[in-house]
């Protein structure tokens, strides 16, 4: 039997629900936020579970792993998630969750109402990640453990929320830490249904610990599945050490010298059909290992570690998104290592108004837009619109996209949910690009509108949907999301 640990452990991170008003006189949602702790303390979930027609085994209205485990729910993630959980049981981590939530409260942004209404549970997202960087830091037994997501369960055992950054609701995100002073294989088989993309990564450090880039960090080396070559059913082997390739195909080359962050992100564009790489690491040789670290070695260091992204983050935001006036997007740029292109900005609504604006494909096969909460956590995208990619979203007759961020639902197909808040901020990504896309041509047009002029402001032959419609839609997010925990 698990461990159970009662509601008194919750008690410090657990903000009040509060009934708060716009600028505008409209009441916000109740806000709730919940740091999990414990072995077995229960995470709130966004709506319900009650799905459509599918294949997920569910049990008590939750998802289930395929018999195997699927390719998250691994042994590996199952053992790093039961230390994660007691790590954020610790009196240190749940100190600097509350300096990191007060931190954000002494912030511009902590004196706005969407600011203010999710600090807490921003402070204890990233407080959770901070934990999943300290129990992947461990080059001599690696693990590639399913990090920066959701809310969810394994074998009856739930993970908080650990979004931060304005992650990507479309990418499984998956870390590991290497050493230079070893061999490592990354053994992975590409499913049938497979992802857009698979995309590895070689990070110098964990986002949040270096330098302040546009990045986050500074990429070492890259390897996209464009590159990789499979054997019989989708089966691969990459390499990593610090020797050149030398004629290896599948090679990433690390650092000689102390560790480096692997982060490999599965690209799902269609919720409903992509399915997560299969993968594990191994470390083939090296010098001895170490003794493993104590938990409360890993609490020290989950401590210390937020204690540099979180303030990084806000700083990050200030710079890159708060210095743009409220209601734009920047221009879209290219990304470093073929990863594609970007934009992103904020928004701060009235009650009655609407932020519209169109964009360009320009021949990506992924297109994704998403808002997050004004310390970056994406808002609950499980099952509300708070992401939209191209299989989700209604494109223009031309083969644009135009999107709808409102507090309220204005009854638009392709409408942003900021779950009931006037504020944040939008993040633009076009993946899997082919060619040279016209990076002028990416972003069209955006412009702030009264909600009740919409129906003239948006592009004749934009898809509306009444309530049932919506509600059918978020029902079918949530089944197609799950998915990916099944698989």
């Amino acid at each position: 039997m698990p461990e159970q640990i009662s509601n008194e452990c919750l008690a410090p991170l657990i903000a009040t629900g509060r009934r708060r008003r716009m600028r505008s006189g409209v009441a916000l949602a109740t806000v709730a936020a919940l740091a999990v702790v414990g072995t077995a303390c229960t995470t709130a979930r966004n709506g319900d579970d009650k799905h459509g027609t599918t294949d997920i085994t569910m049990t008590n209205g939750r998802p289930q792993p395929a018999a195997d485990g699927g390719a998250l729910a691994t042994e590996g993630q199952r053992t790093r998630e039961a230390v994660v959980r007691r790590i954020l049981a610790t009196d240190v981590v749940q100190q600097e969750i509350r300096e990191v939530q007060e931190l954000y409260e002494s912030d511009p942004q902590g004196a706005t109402l969407s600011g203010e209404a999710t600090a807490a549970a921003a402070a204890a997202s990233i407080g959770a990640a901070a934990a999943q960087y300290a129990v992947t830091e461990d080059p001599d037994r690696p693990v590639l453990m399913w990090a920066v997501t959701l809310p969810h369960e394994f074998a009856g055992l739930d993970m908080p929320n650990s979004g931060y950054g304005i992650e990507n609701p479309d990418n499984v995100y998956r870390q590991a830490t290497v050493a230079g002073d070893a061999r490592y294989e990354i053994r992975g088989r590409i499913p049938e249904q497979a992802p857009a993309e698979v995309h590895f990564e070689m990070r110098d450090s964990i986002p949040g610990t270096a330098a302040l880039t546009a990045e986050g960090g500074t990429p070492l080396a890259t390897l996209g599945t464009d590159a990789i070559e499979t054997g019989p059913n989708g089966t691969f082997v990459v390499t990593m050490d610090s020797a050149p390739a030398n004629g290896r195909i599948n090679h990433l080359q690390i650092p000689a010298g102390g560790t480096s962050l692997l982060i490999v992100r599965d690209l799902l564009n269609d919720w409903a059909t992509e399915t997560p790489s299969r993968l594990d690491i191994i470390r083939v040789d090296g010098p001895p290992v170490a003794p493993e670290r104590t938990v409360d070695q890993q609490a020290a260091r989950s401590a210390e570690i937020l204690g540099q992204i979180a303030p990084f983050w806000m700083k990050y935001f200030n710079e890159y998104y708060y210095k743009t006036p409220e209601n734009r997007i920047r221009p879209v740029r290219e990304r470093p290592g073929g990863r594609g292109l970007s934009t992103g900005g904020r928004f701060a609504l009235a009650a009655d108004e609407a932020l519209v604006f169109t964009i360009d494909p320009v021949g990506a096969q992924s297109l994704g837009v998403q808002i997050a909460d004004p310390w970056g956590v994406a808002y609950p995208y499980r099952d509300k619109t708070a992401s939209l990619n191209t299989t989700q979203a209604k494109p223009n007759p031309d083969g644009t996209y135009t999107f709808v961020v409102s507090p309220d639902d204005p009854g638009a197909h392709n409408w942003l949910d900021a779950s009931g808040n006037d504020a944040g901020m939008i993040a633009v990504r076009w993946q899997s690009v082919r060619g040279t896309p016209d990076v002028t041509a990416a972003l069209r047009s955006s412009a702030v509108v009264k909600v009740a002029d919409l129906s003239t402001a948006l592009p004749d032959g934009t898809v509306f949907v009444d309530p049932a419609e919506r509600r059918l839609q978020q029902q079918q997010r949530a089944t197609d999301f799950d998915r990916r925990l099944t698989k």
